[in-house]
């Protein structure tokens, strides 16, 4: 099947997002994107029909994303946008089950911690010692900074 072929579900998809889920204009575009940049993918791995869509196909997009230097987020949503489409193609009758749903997208890495600088350090530890909370908040900074405990990156 070509890709101008699984085109008008994605259409009959979108008008149902604009008007039964009155999802927003950038949400739609979205979603439309994500689904449109999959069709000629989809279509590469000889997908037939929508019916047709297995496990498989899924977790071809997913290396074939991988491997074109995607990042994990950008997966990450583009299988979201699958999964949804695929709920729908459910409630439509062409699937019987969503094979997105079993394909994970790549973890995403998670920044590191910002480490304090010399001055901000000292910003911090500079308190008022009329106040017992705040001797009490230092002393509890300065034995886990002692203790290497991470601080400042708790």
């Amino acid at each position: 099947m070509t890709a101008a072929e699984l085109t008008p579900a994605i259409t009959d998809f979108l008008e149902y997002l604009r008007v039964e889920r009155q999802l927003s204009v950038h949400t739609r575009d979205g979603y439309g994107r994500h689904l449109n940049a999959m069709v000629d993918q989809l279509a590469a791995l000889s997908l037939a029909s929508w019916s047709a869509l297995t496990v498989s196909h899924v977790r071809g997009l997913a290396t074939r994303m991988h491997k074109g230097g995607l990042s994990a987020r950008t997966i990450a949503t583009k299988l979201s946008a699958l999964r949804s489409f695929c709920d729908w193609l459910i409630l439509q009758g062409e699937l019987s089950a969503n094979p997105a749903r079993g394909v994970s997208a790549p973890k995403q890495g998670r920044p590191l911690p910002k480490n304090l600088d010399v001055d901000e350090l000292h910003q911090l530890m500079n308190i008022d010692e009329s106040d017992p909370l705040a001797v009490r908040d230092r002393a509890i900074m300065e034995l886990m900074y002692s203790s290497a405990c991470g601080w400042p990156n708790w």
